[in-house]
């Protein structure tokens, strides 16, 4: 891959965020439950001295570490690439533009990869902007803005779960 142009870099820039809407915190605390993780068990995983960090952490007092991201996402059974790029744009809004402008069409989450390896079976080949193709942006939007009010219900459904 040659250089981002700048068109790629504004367009990945200028989302609200590259990620789920959520913030880390609940990121944690869904997949916690989803997994049946205790913060002792988080914890013990990380290396704190005590579980109150994760409890921290999950209540939004204290950060977590960009050096912690990937032990994280591991334990979590979480995308690396999201996790990380969360606890970046969280934790440093300026870091994480400046990596998105240098590397931002390099930062692909394995769901995103899926994406791009269904499409270019799809495309046999040939190599469309489907960004620019009216046709292909007007038969995909409402599909999109589905699946975000449908993840966005599901994200605000396993919130009020956890908080339970």
């Amino acid at each position: 891959m040659g250089e981002p142009t700048a068109k790629t870099t504004e367009n990945f820039r200028q989302r609200d965020h590259r990620f789920s809407a959520l913030p880390l915190k609940d990121v944690l605390k869904i997949q916690m439950k989803n997994l049946g993780m205790k913060n002792v068990d988080l914890q013990r995983i990380l290396g704190y001295p005590t579980p109150n960090v994760i409890a921290m952490i999950k209540g939004g007092s204290m950060r977590l570490p960009e050096a912690k991201a990937i032990e994280v996402a591991d334990a979590l059974q979480l995308d690396r690439t999201f996790v990380l790029g969360k606890v970046i744009a969280e934790n440093n809004p300026g870091l994480w533009d400046a990596i998105t402008t240098l590397a931002g069409d390099r930062l692909v989450s394995a769901s995103e990869l899926a994406l791009v390896q269904l499409v270019r079976k799809a495309l046999d080949g040939h190599d469309v902007n489907l960004a620019e193709s009216p046709d292909f942006v007007q038969l995909i939007t409402p599909a999109l803005a589905a699946i975000v009010e449908r993840e966005n219900e599901l994200a605000q459904a396993a919130i009020n779960r956890c908080d339970a």
